[in-house]
């Protein structure tokens, strides 16, 4: 509901230093994310140097993942380089930027020869935390806005906000495919004038503040991670279980949003259209690209869940803790320790 926070002038010049909340939030989350990891890295006396090193790894990959994601979704929406890279104005997607910020920091952890799960799992709770953060930008820009809705906390948003502009357009469209005067009228120009005053008498609908939906279901996912961690069986139980509860959320919160440029039933739509069969890719029930994401993910973190439980192997064991980086000097073997 306000994109931009604030704008700065500079001194002497016509510019200004413009402060986009998405990107704002989007960084504070990071932030927020790092140090959290941090702090729980030094309580199980863990050098959080580490945490530093992949969070740098990690906050870079997200972000080319995360675009590169929402590029390959909305690639109608981009018609020069520089709008491969508005990122501050929005234009994320999470599922991307995870996979990719997972890849960098699994790839720095075996490179370090640090216990991969180990390390995850200390992660896991503030990817939830800076996930929280991002929607409140998500709901700050107007950006993954939810679908109709008769709800008591459902709203319209201000004229000229993301949702407003896409039920309007998806209203003129209606109109002009009702009215022949409308139609030729839209043909004219981007607004015409008879566009322009049925936009301007029409009414928003409320929708589904669904970032808000997100941003509880992140915050939720925090505490629970958080106050199960010291509750754990086997390393890799906080981070599979992390992947596993946001799939399945995410996949359900996907049928409130209005924003998925396109739907898929596990990509076969698009396979039987392009194999030159569009009546049988109208028949198949659409799923949008996000919940083909989280019906993958959810089954693989599942049964890595299932895989870590029957893991014999002692370094998969809650009580099997690393040793602590050795201190300036001393040269004495690591050994791992048992809490």
């Amino acid at each position: 509901m306000r994109p931009i926070l604030f704008r700065l002038p500079l001194p002497g010049t016509d510019l200004a230093v413009t402060l986009y909340a998405y990107g704002a939030m989007t960084c504070l989350g990071f932030l927020a994310a790092i140090l959290v990891a941090a702090w729980r890295a030094r309580t199980e006396r863990q050098n959080p140097e580490v945490i530093y090193n992949a969070g740098l790894l990690s906050f870079l990959g997200g972000i080319f993942g995360g675009r590169l994601f929402y590029i390959v979704q909305y690639h109608s929406q981009f018609f020069s380089v520089w709008d491969l890279l508005k990122i501050w104005e929005g234009g994320l997607v999470y599922y991307g930027g995870l996979l990719l910020a997972a890849a960098a920091v699994i790839g720095y952890l075996r490179l370090a020869r640090r216990p991969v799960l180990y390390w995850l799992d200390i992660l896991a709770p503030s990817l939830a935390l800076g996930l929280a953060l991002g929607r409140m930008g998500c709901f700050l820009n107007g950006c993954c806005y939810g679908d109709v809705s008769h709800l008591p906390w459902a709203f319209a948003w201000p004229v000229g906000a993301i949702p407003w502009s896409h039920y309007a357009d998806a209203f003129l469209a209606s109109a002009q495919a009702a009215s022949p005067l409308v139609a030729g009228a839209g043909a004219a120009a981007p607004l015409g004038a008879m566009a322009g005053a049925l936009v301007t008498a029409w009414h928003a609908p409320a929708i589904h503040p669904s970032q808000l939906y997100a941003l509880v279901n992140a915050l939720a996912l925090f505490v629970l991670l958080h106050l199960w961690f010291r509750h754990k069986r086997r390393h890799g139980q906080i981070f599979f279980t992390f992947i596993l509860l946001y799939a399945a959320s995410r996949f359900l919160m996907e049928f409130l949003r209005a924003d998925e440029a396109e739907v898929y039933f596990l990509g076969l739509p698009t396979l039987l259209e392009g194999l030159g069969w569009p009546e049988a890719a109208g028949r198949l029930g659409g799923l949008t690209i996000s919940q083909n994401f989280a019906a993958w993910m959810f089954a693989a973190a599942a049964g890595a869940l299932v895989w870590l439980g029957r893991s014999p192997s002692p370094l998969l064991r809650a009580d099997y803790q690393p040793p602590p980086d050795p201190s300036p000097g001393d040269t004495r073997p690591k050994k791992g320790n048992r809490r």
